[in-house]
């Protein structure tokens, strides 16, 4: 009989590899809270997350 975290562990053994998409909202979300931790505030942030866009998109360069 398994115990209660060789059971847990088990489960994490056969999950799916995250999606593209759920690849690129972790990212974001790291993104965001790590200049949150950092001091910026939300419009600041709003704003970081907006230039990396323009500048990932190639609508910016430099």
């Amino acid at each position: 009989m398994h115990s209660a975290s060789a059971a847990r562990s088990d489960s994490f053994d056969h999950q799916e590899p995250l999606s593209r998409q759920e690849m690129h909202q972790l990212t974001l979300f790291k993104w965001r809270y790590s200049l949150e931790a950092l001091g910026f505030d939300a419009y600041e942030v709003d704003q970081l997350m907006f230039l990396t866009w323009l500048r990932a998109t190639r609508r910016v360069h430099g």
